[in-house]
């Protein structure tokens, strides 16, 4: 017996979201609050080099003028005025992230209590015959790994994927106003920059998959052998089973290994050729003081915009990576909600 429509698909989820749509609205005007706030903060500073320090007094120092007492109007109270100001909107900015990724921790943790919730339902009605060839270390890892994937997905990755874009979108439109030439020869090579070494880095993945795999067998051997600890004694096989346990701890060892070295070395060549793509960056905007009116302080901005928008953009490459962990755990999760059921006949006393 298989019943039908009992999977968690793409209209179900949809249901689940809609029932959140005032959180969902909530945390997306949040996270436009967060963008408007955080977005000018790399502008800030360098500016003060061209107004403060070189002396060309432009509308910076004016609005500044118009707020702080004539005591102040001095380049120490300037610069410290500055300074509070960006604390102030980092601290800002930093309060509505929490505030935001909060709404979507809600949305995410309700929608994976009803995945849970409908699993629960299904494991009183799958036949005996299927829990002895998934075994229950293989429908734990369901239970808990796979759900906890795509909890991540929904609460962590969308949550800054809004963010990401708005800064993104945001940190564009800084950079074409200050030269649009430079601004779009950054917004152009950048995320390619950023992709090729995300892909480096995605190179060990497959190792992360054997490094799990290794982890389900050696926890199923483990739960198989405590359960029947008894019998295997009385049978004297206890040895057996022990050994066959080592030495699922010692794949366990060796995949490990194997992923841990290879994805640090990844990730620092990985970190290497993002450093390659700032530094051409920066010689083109040296370049750009010869070729244009761009500024000191304003190269001093398009520097901070560089390290500004790393983080946005490798998340939003990083969310395809995601999507796939989820999509992944999506299916073996139906593949469970899709097993067997055991029969059992209506009774008509």
């Amino acid at each position: 017996m298989n019943p039908k429509n009992d999977t968690i698909s793409r209209s179900w989820l949809i249901t689940q979201v809609k029932k959140h749509k005032s959180k969902l609205i909530l945390a997306n005007l949040i996270a436009v609050l967060a963008t408007l706030i955080s977005v000018p903060i790399p502008l800030l500073m360098p500016l003060m080099v061209d107004e403060v320090l070189l002396d060309k007094p432009a509308s910076g120092l004016a609005a500044m003028n118009a707020v702080l007492p004539e005591a102040w109007h001095t380049p120490t109270g300037y610069i410290f005025f500055t300074l509070f100001l960006v604390v102030l909107m980092r601290a800002a900015s930093q309060g509505f992230n929490i505030l935001q990724s909060r709404q979507f921790t809600l949305v995410s943790k309700t929608i994976t209590f009803e995945m849970r919730s409908k699993m629960i339902d299904k494991l009183g009605r799958i036949s005996i015959r299927q829990y002895e060839t998934k075994g229950s270390g293989g429908i734990n890892a369901h239970l808990i790994t796979d759900i906890e994937t795509i909890d991540k997905f929904i609460g962590s990755t969308l949550a800054k994927f809004v963010i990401s874009l708005l800064t993104v979108i945001g940190t564009a439109i800084v950079l074409l106003w200050l030269d649009w030439r430079l601004g779009l020869f950054i917004l152009l090579v950048n995320p390619i920059v950023i992709y090729f070494s995300r892909k480096l880095g995605s190179m060990v993945k497959h190792l992360k998959r054997k490094e799990n795999h290794s982890f389900e067998i050696f926890q199923n051997r483990l739960v198989e052998t405590l359960d029947g600890i008894y019998q295997l004694r009385a049978a004297n096989k206890e040895r057996e089973f022990l050994q066959q346990l080592k030495g699922s701890a010692d794949q366990v060892r060796i995949d490990a290994d194997k992923y841990a070295w290879q994805s640090e070395a990844a990730g620092r060549v990985s970190f290497l050729l993002f450093l390659i793509g700032f530094e051409l960056f920066r010689a083109v905007a040296m370049l750009m003081v010869m070729f244009s009116d761009l500024t000191i302080g304003q190269i001093f901005a398009v520097f901070g915009y560089l390290w500004f928008m790393l983080s946005p953009v490798q998340e939003l490459l990083g969310i395809q990576f995601s999507w796939y962990s989820a999509k992944a755990a999506l299916k073996r999760i139906n593949d469970l909600l899709e097993l067997e059921e055991e029969h059992r006949p209506v009774s008509k006393v």
